[in-house]
């Protein structure tokens, strides 16, 4: 305790000690603040949770028929029931998983085309696999697209969000455009962007593709001098093609009715794309007119080749496409910044670029004028509204502090010393995170819980410096003590109800720390205490030597 005065005293009474306390705590801020541009502290809304399933979306090109489908799926279990760690699958062709909150967000309620189809996967339970879910999904996803990619499959891997569910990790919205077209292929172009970016993975774009159907359009004509019923042949075609329930099934342990569809079996089904191998197909259909004879559909039905319009998605009463991506391992906003450095620098050959809001663009056409908006949305957007919430809370909670400090102590100085303390014990928070990044297999992210547990900081390093400032202000007036010797004695008595505080608070913080949503809390908490600790003995003494006699009455 003697030794601890003395050297505080020693570092109060000389100026260039004093000085060099100053100058390391400064390095010290530096450094730590420099590690987020250089990306040895990553930010990370939360990280990745470990879970016990995860889903596989299976979108073909448009066009393709469900049995293309099926054969992509039926790849892709074959290869994952290939891993020791999956239990189960379940598949669902032409129709999204059963519903929960995240499936919803991600529009699983909307499929029901041939050429979709999605996969829920069931992997064993975290005690009994030495992998987490978001490193076995990670491994499996490069193998799985490598050997299943067919028929222009777009394969993605959907793990369960740690936080709120949104659309994709990355969402790029784009708006604008003189038509849907046009908008589709500036949409292509950031697509094309996006998959050159090293740790994002299941780029899909959110617009349909052009692709050939056949409509049937009937000769009335000929069919009511055919001596047929035009809506004979209607129900024909019907059954034939899409099928219909024509009754249902009663069972004693069913809890609803069990429906009877009928249609024909898979003889209906097309050869070929072709014109002609769907009119070979109309001419085994056959139907009998009021004489008795069988004519095939063929002979009533002309055969048209149209391109399928457009399904068009809005937001906001504005028409946009939503190119989507997912991270692999990484948070969303490094490879999004190199995209987005890569936009500006590719684009703009072509595009005039305007930067609008934040991380969005716009691009005007050189030639045409036409104008495109680009919104980036989704986990991205979360993230950055958090860390702009969590970053405002902060500065609130300052100047609140700041504020109350100036009514206590009636110096101005003096509560921005104790608010500068505070401020100071960011840096504990950085390195305690890279500390622990260097022991964890993962990268350990800076988190909004992170935040959270430095914004509750504020307060107990607040309380140290106050402690220590009223000490010392009571030894000067009570024992008429000069400030220094004050200042340093004060300090040198608070130090072991502060480290008990401290230590406390680390032990308790310790049950956070490998916690895959909390552990950014434990770890800033640790970090942060046992640097208010130092802070406290060696920062606030030279901060508040100079303005304590402006207190003392």
């Amino acid at each position: 305790m003697i030794k601890l005065e003395n050297f505080i005293h020693s570092i109060l009474e000389s100026k260039s000690k004093s000085i060099l306390v100053y100058v390391i705590t400064l390095i010290l801020f530096i450094l730590s603040v420099a590690t987020f541009p250089t990306e040895i502290t990553k930010a990370k809304m939360l990280p990745s949770k470990d879970s016990d399933s995860f889903s596989v979306y299976v979108n073909l090109k448009d066009g393709y028929s469900i049995n293309h489908t099926k054969e992509v799926t039926r790849c892709i279990s074959q290869e994952l029931q290939k891993n020791e760690n999956i239990t189960n699958i379940s598949v669902f062709v032409s129709e999204g998983q059963p519903l929960d909150f995240a499936a919803l967000v991600k529009q699983s309620a909307l499929k029901d085309k041939q050429w979709q189809a999605e996969m829920m996967v069931n992997i064993k339970k975290a005690d009994n696999r030495n992998i987490t879910s978001y490193n076995l999904v990670s491994n499996l996803r490069e193998e799985v697209k490598t050997k299943c990619s067919l028929y222009e499959a777009n394969i993605k891997f959907i793990e369960l969000p740690a936080g709120p569910p949104v659309l994709a990790s990355i969402v790029a919205e784009i708006y604008g455009g003189a038509s849907f077209e046009n908008r589709r292929d500036f949409s292509i172009k950031i697509a094309k962007i996006l998959k050159e970016q090293a740790t994002l993975v299941d780029i899909d774009i959110m617009a349909s593709h052009d692709f050939i159907k056949y409509e049937l359009e009937l000769d009335n004509n000929k069919i009511i001098k055919s001596g047929v019923n035009l809506e004979q042949i209607k129900n024909v075609l019907y059954i034939a093609y899409e099928g219909m329930p024509i009754s249902v099934v009663n069972e004693n342990k069913a809890e609803n009715q069990i429906p009877i569809f009928l249609r024909l079996d898979d003889s209906r089904l097309l050869d070929r794309k072709s014109k002609e191998s769907l009119n070979s197909k109309l001419q085994n259909l056959k139907v009998m007119n009021q004489n008795g004879f069988m004519i095939s559909l063929s002979e009533f039905v002309t055969i048209k080749e149209v391109i399928k319009e457009p399904e068009l998605t809005s937001k906001n009463l504005n028409q946009m496409i939503n190119v989507i991506a997912e991270t692999n391992k990484d948070s969303q906003i490094y490879p999004l910044l190199d995209a987005r450095t890569q936009m500006l620098e590719e684009l703009s050959s072509d595009y005039e670029v305007i930067k609008t809001d934040m991380l969005n663009l716009a691009f005007v056409d050189k030639k045409t004028n036409e104008r495109f908006d680009l919104v980036f949305d989704g986990e991205l957007k979360v993230t950055l509204d958090t860390f702009k919430d969590l970053g405002g809370a902060f500065i609130i909670a300052l100047v609140l502090i700041f504020f109350l400090m100036v009514m206590y102590y009636k110096s101005f100085a003096l509560s921005g010393g104790i608010v500068l303390a505070s401020f100071v014990s960011i840096v504990g928070v950085i390195f305690a995170h890279i500390i622990m990044d260097a022991f964890t297999a993962d990268t350990f992210y800076l988190t909004a819980t992170s935040l959270i547990g430095f914004i509750g900081l504020i307060g107990i390093n607040s309380r140290n410096s106050t402690l220590i400032i009223d000490f010392s202000k009571q030894l000067v007036i009570e024992e008429n003590m000069e400030i220094n010797k004050a200042i340093a004695k004060a300090t040198a008595t608070r130090s072991k109800p502060i480290i008990l505080t401290v230590l406390t608070m680390v032990f308790a913080s310790s049950l956070l720390a490998t916690d895959a949503v909390f552990g950014g809390l434990g770890i800033a908490l640790i970090g942060g205490t046992l640097i208010s600790y130092v802070v406290s003995m060696f920062f606030v003494p030279v901060i508040i030597k100079n303005h304590l006699h402006k207190i003392i009455k």
